[in-house]
């Protein structure tokens, strides 16, 4: 067998076996509503790259909670820091980094779309006294990476709601 012919069989093998077990591309979220009022902060990063997501699923973002088909509203987003463990010396050697997103969604009128519900996410992060700043920088890339987790996770859950079954 040719070279190029095994780089063929080996590119569809991989392509056959990709497919077969339900791996695609992330793309567009098919979201049951076009437009939507999120109720929160204006200036949250949070809630300007939800605003973002949404724009890009197709989704308009409305300025007044009538003029839409969902209202989100974003009760509680809150980020704590745990200490996880101590080294010799009572030194925090570990952290647990929270970061919490409670929220609910309803319609304009006050119909329950999806009762309020929270998601959670925690990492754990080591802290080392000779590098204060480095770890601090690695905190802040967590974080980040937690909000994007945040939103993505968020995202999947609105694409589960149902407007036709409302409460």
């Amino acid at each position: 067998m040719t070279l190029p012919l095994r780089r063929h069989l080996f590119v569809a093998l991989a392509a056959l076996v990709l497919s077969a077990c339900g791996f695609h591309l992330r793309g567009n979220i098919a979201m049951p509503f076009h437009t939507v009022y999120l109720a929160g902060d204006e200036n949250n990063a949070v809630l300007v790259d939800l605003r973002r997501q949404l724009r890009l699923n197709d989704v308009e973002v409305v300025d007044t909670a009538p003029q839409a088909e969902a209202v989100i509203r974003v009760i509680q987003l809150r980020k704590e820091k745990d200490i996880l463990s101590l080294n010799a010396a009572g030194k925090a050697r570990e952290y647990r980094l929270f970061y919490t997103l409670a929220y609910a969604v309803d319609t304009p009128t006050g119909k329950t779309l999806r009762a309020p519900d929270r998601i959670i996410l925690r990492r754990d992060i080591t802290f080392d006294d000779s590098q204060v700043l480095a770890k601090a920088q690695e905190e802040t890339l967590l974080y980040n990476d937690m909000e994007n987790d945040l939103i993505q996770q968020l995202m999947r859950r609105l694409a589960t709601i149902k407007l036709d079954t409302a409460q």
